[in-house]
């Protein structure tokens, strides 16, 4: 059984004959959007280390904290070098749509274009539309 390609525009699923090695069907277009942000256990091991830093630097007298605190930031840094080696820093989260051939559906052709224009990007050229002849420009420059 092969996956269930489905377009997130028009909830028309792929036939199973267009589906070719498993990959979405021809002319269907897939759009991935990535999020990525700061791992919460990264954060969290960095906010340990700050505590623990300003508990270190509160027992040691004011007039000596300028000096220690190299030394005490190096300990601190010391103490969490594996755990920090181990956690990523950061996670992704990916979100995976589909949209099906718009080429023979002008309705489709125009919402896949409005999602397009919002994200910022050029309008979809129709396939079975004729591209202008590169003589042809030339020959009006």
């Amino acid at each position: 059984m092969s996956k269930v390609y489905k377009c997130a525009l028009s909830g028309i699923r792929a036939k199973e004959e267009e589906i070719v090695d498993g990959e979405f069907a021809d002319g269907w277009t897939e759009i991935s959007i990535t999020r990525k942000y700061v791992n919460p256990k990264w954060d969290a091991i960095q906010f340990v280390k700050q505590g623990l830093l300003a508990q270190y630097l509160q027992g040691i007298p004011e007039d000596q904290r300028e000096e220690q605190i190299m030394a005490l930031t190096i300990q601190v840094e010391a103490q969490f070098a594996t755990l920090e080696s181990i956690t990523d820093k950061w996670q992704e989260d990916t979100d995976v749509i589909y949209v099906a051939n718009v080429d023979d559906d002008a309705s489709l052709m125009a919402e896949y274009n409005k999602l397009r224009k919002t994200l910022g990007l050029k309008p979809e050229i129709k396939l079975t539309e004729e591209l202008p002849d590169d003589k042809t420009e030339n020959a009006s420059e």
